[in-house]
């Protein structure tokens, strides 16, 4: 285990100030390598990096441009020059999760011969995390059933300033889209052509935890006057009570707003449909089955609701007066 915790890149950040006279202001951490300390430094752009001493290793780093730029070269901070591999990365939004690939390096090089060739592994393990996360790219519909999430999650922070992001669990494939303190909720975007909803598991349309649960059901438009995921992503930024929670959970969703290809899928909400849970909803719950679970070898189930069967079950609402009821 490094000696660095995380309050320690907090404290050296907090300190580290832009250069003026010389190309990097650098702090000392406490992991050394071949007899030299790592080092966190900034340069003149802001760019942050973080220094690893390579000794006599013989290295070859992946030139290419990517969110981690990664070089060996010589530096000097008060006595000879030493080489680095410096791995930098210079998206002030991705800071957090570079403090995460420091802290895997300095844990990657501690007790092993070759630190810096253990660096560049890590580095490039990191590197192939961020360059997926880049490139992947929604599908039209699941941009729909986003667009959709984020909708309402709109609408409970209008509804509640304080509501916490943390209260969003459809990114990380719980049963409901939404934790509210009152009320849980599940949400569907439909597209024009849908006529039915995918229930994926057991506990999707199940209550839990004393809660009622309401499944909305919206149908989404492509409407050229209309928002794009990136829209409500940037107004959601500003109200959110944690960006970083929020950057987690877009992530988690499969959401990025630095790919080289710009968001112009423009959605409306054509209409909205609340369906108080119940007894009577067309569903499969665990008190569907005489087990009460599925049969041994049946690890999971998905199945599809008509909408036909379920829209009787509907009652007028808007979204201002669902998230409302979900908040308290």
């Amino acid at each position: 285990m490094t000696d660095v915790e995380p309050t320690m890149l907090e404290r050296a950040w907090a300190v580290l100030t832009r250069p003026r006279a010389k190309e990097l202001a650098s702090f000392p951490l406490e992991v050394a390598c071949h007899g030299e300390p790592c080092r966190v430094a900034l340069d003149a752009m802001g760019a942050r990096h973080l220094l690893v001493p390579a000794g006599t290793e013989d290295l070859t780093v992946d030139p290419r441009p990517t969110v981690l730029g990664t070089v060996v070269r010589k530096l000097g901070f008060g006595g000879a020059a030493v080489t680095y591999v410096d791995v930098s990365c210079a998206e002030s939004d991705l800071f957090p999760e570079f403090d995460e690939v420091v802290m895997d390096v300095l844990e990657a090089v501690a007790d092993t011969r070759r630190p810096a060739a253990a660096a560049v592994a890590a580095i490039a393990r990191w590197r192939r995390l961020f360059r997926s996360t880049l490139l992947r790219e929604l599908s039209r519909q699941a941009k729909m059933g986003l667009f959709a999430e984020l909708t309402v999650f709109s609408a409970l922070v209008e509804a509640d300033p304080g509501f916490p992001v943390e209260a969003w669990r459809g990114p990380l494939r719980e049963p409901h889209d939404f934790e509210a303190a009152v009320r849980c909720l599940e949400v569907k975007g439909l597209s024009p052509a849908g006529d039915s909803i995918t229930v994926h598991g057991l506990e999707q349309l199940d209550t839990h935890g004393g809660r009622p649960l309401d499944l909305v059901l919206m149908s989404v438009v492509e409407d050229s006057d209309g928002r794009t995921v990136s829209d409500l992503v940037e107004q959601l930024r500003t109200e959110v009570t944690s960006r970083v929670d929020f950057r987690t959970r877009l992530s988690a969703a499969g959401w990025s707003d630095k790919s080289d290809r710009p968001d112009l899928d423009a959605f409306a909400v054509q209409e909205v449909h609340r369906i108080m849970v119940g007894p009577d909803t067309p569903r499969l719950v665990p008190s569907s089955l005489t087990t009460g679970s599925l049969p041994d070898g049946v690890g999971h189930l998905d199945y599809r609701v008509d909408l036909a069967a379920l829209l009787p079950f509907s009652v007028g609402a808007s979204l201002a007066e669902i998230a409302e009821e979900a908040v308290g």
